[in-house]
């Protein structure tokens, strides 16, 4: 793997300087930010970018397709922590006032899809950033989560928009505030079942407690412009987000921070819209990421709704909701047919993917199904 890394290293041919850019902002205003990024960078009108932050205020930002109900929200809502609903997956980001978190801006041409973008960014740059703190026995687990044994050191989302892509990873620089496992997560059994673990409460580590000495943020920032540098050939010097930028990332924050925005996926919310003669079931698949497949069906046998829940990433953001349209008032006892739908939904619609094979999307639906048809009555 290292010749590997440093005959690509030789070849790299030196790029214009991009943009660094060192903020304060909450992670859900930096999540929410991703999509903007994206855009922006395929139309061209901003350059690559690297982001090293330092989060000014604690929150806790939902992917897209998260269920609502995998938190405590209520008790989120008590503390007063800032929550929101990004435009991509994966999964619920905690961030804790001075939690760091690095962000890379560029296009295709760096990353060709999601999971390379998390393959190189976490199992090559941020992986390399804790060795070289001395975190020598860190190391990657695909798709995005940087660990020591079973402890999480770090955990990477990205999302593409054209050619433009974004990823970003949070990094325990200090030991993180374990209220979030306590006081706000409902952790789903089967995720539990590949973590050797006896109390989620010691789920993460830290640079604080497994390097040698705390680096500083100043540390880290240099540090991590360093390997980038080195790994993809890309320089920065010191800059910030565009009038443009900011306005647009502004909008969506107020947006994706609002009530029904964060409450919209809902497994529980689902099931009590749902009409009296319909039948539903749950089925949850763990693969890379946590599946979850929720099938309404009627007394004909066909699906009247679905919805799709997980920490999974898929692009663009609407190609989840045109695969579980794809699916409706076909037969729930047609396994070909379900499959057939889906394939071709992904495929129709230039759907990237990661964290989970398509064959495993399709088992989680059709066990959903299976499971729907037995609601109905004898």
């Amino acid at each position: 793997m290292m010749e590997q890394l440093e005959r690509k290293e030789k070849k790299l041919k030196p790029q214009p300087k991009g943009r660094l850019i060192v903020s304060d902002m909450s992670g859900v205003e930096l999540l929410i930010a991703f999509e903007v990024l994206s855009k922006m960078r395929d139309l061209g009108k901003i350059t690559d970018t690297l982001i090293f932050v330092s989060h000014d205020k604690e929150s806790l930002s939902l992917g897209k397709y998260e269920d609502l109900d995998d938190i405590r929200y209520k008790a989120v809502k008590r503390d007063g922590v800032l929550v929101g609903r990004r435009e991509s997956g994966a999964g619920t980001y905690y961030a804790p006032k001075g939690q760091i978190a690095a962000v890379l801006v560029t296009t295709t041409d760096v990353f060709p899809n999601l999971d390379e973008a998390e393959r190189i960014w976490a199992g090559e740059i941020i992986l390399e950033l804790f060795i070289r703190v001395g975190v020598l026995d860190a190391y990657y687990n695909h798709p995005g989560d940087i660990k020591k044994e079973e402890k999480k050191l770090g955990g990477s989302t990205s999302m593409t928009s054209g050619k433009g892509v974004v990823v970003g990873t949070f990094i325990n620089r200090l030991t993180p505030n374990i209220k979030f496992f306590t006081d706000y997560y409902v952790y789903p059994e089967e995720k539990l079942r590949d973590k050797m673990l006896r109390d989620v409460t010691m789920y993460s580590s830290s640079m604080e407690k497994d390097a040698p000495k705390t680096p500083s943020e100043d540390e880290l920032k240099n540090l991590l412009q360093s390997i980038v540098k080195q790994k993809l050939g890309m320089d920065f010097e010191p800059g910030d987000f565009t009038k443009e930028e900011k306005e647009m990332i502004s909008k969506d924050f107020k947006k994706l921070t609002a009530e029904d925005s964060v409450t919209r996926i809902s497994k529980s919310r689902w099931y009590s819209k749902l009409p009296d003669n319909w039948f539903a079931a749950t089925f949850r698949y763990k693969s890379e990421r946590l599946i979850t497949a929720n099938v309404a069906i009627d007394k004909s046998k066909k699906i009247k709704d679905i919805l799709i829940t997980g920490d999974f990433l898929l692009s663009p953001p609407d190609g989840l909701e045109k695969v579980t349209n794809a699916l409706k008032d076909i037969p729930a006892e047609n396994k070909k047919a379900i499959n057939n739908a889906i394939v071709e939904a992904f495929k129709n619609n230039n759907i990237d993917y990661s964290g989970f094979t398509i064959e495993e999307f399709v088992k989680t639906v059709i066990e959903a199904a299976n499971l729907a048809l037995q609601q109905l009555p004898k």
